[in-house]
């Protein structure tokens, strides 16, 4: 990888991708030929730290994502990544990646890439958007997620920025995650993440240092929170929506007493999500008188009583105390990532 203070733009990568034999390493990618725009040049998928392309030749596809940043540790990031989720073989919401240190030559200079199995599906907003007049859909869809947060908690991973851009829904409501970069396994631990993830889904006071087992667990519950919401009143798409969230925005998180939405939310008088919001609220609470940074303190694994009385898988993020209160409070929601 080069040692010079150049990084490539979308536009170099835009130029380097029109002569795929010349850019790639990877003989499969140097054989595609890139997604096109209308006008003609290869299609970037647009991230604040990456562009993604698509390549096909014949029936396969692969995606080459191309960094807009240098990230110096990024390489050994995701090998212990890859050989965290290689343990992890039975879990479906994972696509095949290979991080390739030298994988693209720009003006001369070789940069890194990540190439990975292109997946079907639409992104969660626009499956939702979609089906907002289908609550059973819906309600699979919950069931889905519920499941993805408890499988990801079981195999120790975190996925670190939770939202509808990174979610993947194939036609049968089955998920994908993409988008590794900050991911969280165990071999990771002690070490800061290079993301906050998205605000609207995030803990607003979330920084770097906040990386850990728990670290999806509020942007998992912002998101069960909606497809719930949505799947009993579909009103609160037009009302909330802005394209780019799922009826959350930071704005909320920050002075959720005068949030219309946490008022919309409560209105609707459903119990899990009456229990969840209070959770994400108390959360926020927590995390803003917080000092940050310090670890968590974990207790055992393991069910625990919900005020309703029922059976529910342990919260991590419930037993962070210092910022998330305490494992009496309401709000205990799934851990996952």
């Amino acid at each position: 990888m080069s040692s010079s203070s150049y990084w490539p733009s979308m536009v170099d990568y835009q130029e380097a991708l029109q002569f795929p034999r010349l850019a790639f390493t990877s003989s499969e990618l140097r054989e595609g030929t890139p997604v096109a725009n209308q006008l003609g040049l290869p299609r970037p998928i647009c991230g604040t730290f990456a562009s993604v392309y698509e390549l096909t030749r014949g029936r396969r596809r692969w995606a080459a994502k191309c960094f807009l940043r240098n990230t110096p540790d990024l390489h050994e990031r995701y090998a212990k990544i890859s050989a965290h989720l290689r343990k992890c073989r039975r879990l479906q919401y994972f696509v095949t990646f290979e991080y390739q240190e030298e994988g693209i030559r720009v003006r001369g200079k070789s940069f890194p890439l990540v190439k990975m199995e292109w997946v079907e599906g639409c992104q969660l907003n626009t499956f939702i958007a979609q089906n907002l007049s289908r609550p059973r859909l819906l309600a699979k869809l919950k069931k889905r997620w519920d499941r993805l947060l408890a499988d990801l908690q079981a195999a120790n991973i975190a996925h670190g920025d939770l939202q509808h851009g990174n979610i993947l829904v194939r036609p049968n409501a089955d998920l994908r995650l993409i988008d590794y970069d900050g991911m969280w396994v165990p071999t990771l631990e002690g070490e800061g993440s290079n993301e906050t993830g998205h605000p609207d889904y995030q803990n607003p006071g979330r920084t770097q240092k906040d990386f850990h087992a728990g670290v999806d667990e509020f942007a998992g519950a912002v998101i069960q929170i909606a497809i719930c919401a949505l799947r009993l009143e579909r009103s609160l798409w037009e009302k909330y929506d802005n394209g780019d969230n799922l009826l959350f925005r930071r704005q909320d998180f920050l002075s959720p007493r005068s949030s219309s939405l946490i008022t919309d939310l409560q209105a609707l008088g459903d119990r899990e999500i009456t229990e969840k919001l209070e959770f994400v609220v108390e959360a926020c609470a927590r995390r803003a008188r917080a000092s940050g940074g310090r670890a968590p303190r974990r207790k055992a694994a393991g069910v625990q009583k919900s005020k309703s009385g029922a059976s529910t898988p342990a919260s991590w993020l419930s037993d962070y105390v210092e910022d998330y209160g305490d494992s009496n409070s309401k709000g205990e929601a799934r851990r996952g990532k």
